[in-house]
């Protein structure tokens, strides 16, 4: 009788490690962390949020992206951005159109917005551009484009991945850099050659913030990043330049994330005395 009670005990007490690390895991890939930043500039005359979406790789919150929308309208967003990434795998056969085009129509509905592809597009680039642009949203591949929140112009230039096109870069001319200068960049590992271009700020996604890590530190390892990379989330500076990484929202490769959490990042732009 004492056996069969540590029998029932020890299943239980499984049960309950077993219940829990499910609901931990579900948390760590579907509950969406809003990480804001502040950048303050004398080119900005009245604030500009932005709201980076990057990495889906297919991913929804809810039915048609429902929960993931009403988190980016909880921020009133004065634009989107989507810095790549929006295929599940490089490798698969055909584009998910119904996906990229609900998500296109959700960003419109919403704000202004932007886009620019990331590696896991690179097979089906022109199908992914398309299904963006014929619903609304600004695709940038090398281009630069001014966008008016107000008083405050911004200049925002885009590129596609390097594995689209190596040399997207350099067509983006900022035209001296009077207003406000926003790049979007896929891969965050050319910070150096996004300041020589002229960007005062960078918005860049690729490292999932290394999808799965240990609490509480930043990516141990990503693709391109190798071991301990310089880049993994969050703001960098550099030459007078910033950079903000997102963790992005998917999953690739491995298919679930930990202790790197699903992520909208929302980019406040101050004039200078406020965000100093």
């Amino acid at each position: 009788m004492r056996k069969h009670g540590k029998r029932i005990l020890f299943f239980l007490l499984a049960a309950f490690f077993a219940v829990n690390i499910w609901v931990f895991m579900l948390g760590q890939n579907e509950t969406l962390n809003i990480a804001e930043f502040e950048i303050g500039s004398d080119k900005i005359e009245n604030p500009v949020t932005i709201v980076q979406l990057s990495d889906l790789h297919e991913k929804s919150f809810g039915k048609d992206n429902a929960g993931l929308f009403a988190a980016v309208r909880s921020v009133q967003p004065d634009l989107i951005v989507i810095t790549g990434d929006i295929i599940y795998n490089s490798y698969t056969d055909s584009p998910n159109f119904p996906y990229m085009e609900t998500l296109a129509k959700n960003c419109v509905q919403t704000a202004p917005s932007f886009f620019i592809t990331g590696n896991h597009d690179r097979y089906h680039p022109q199908a992914v551009k398309e299904a963006f642009a014929k619903n609304g949203v600004t695709v940038l591949d090398g281009k630069v484009t001014s966008f008016n929140v107000g008083d405050t112009v911004l200049s925002i230039g885009g590129i596609d991945d390097p594995d689209i096109d190596p040399d997207s870069i350099s067509g983006i001319d900022f035209n001296g850099r009077e207003n406000f200068c926003l790049l979007l960049a896929h891969r965050p590992g050319a910070f150096e050659d996004y300041a020589r271009a002229g960007a005062d700020l960078v918005l860049a996604g690729h490292t999932h913030g290394g999808q799965v890590r240990l609490p509480w530190t930043k990516a141990i390892f990503y693709a391109d990043g190798g071991f301990f990379p310089e880049y993994s989330d969050g703001l960098y500076t550099k030459d007078g330049a910033a950079m903000v990484i997102s963790m992005g929202l998917g999953s690739s490769v491995i298919p679930f994330r930990l202790f790197a959490r699903p992520e909208i990042t929302v980019t406040r732009l101050l004039p200078a005395a406020a965000g100093s």
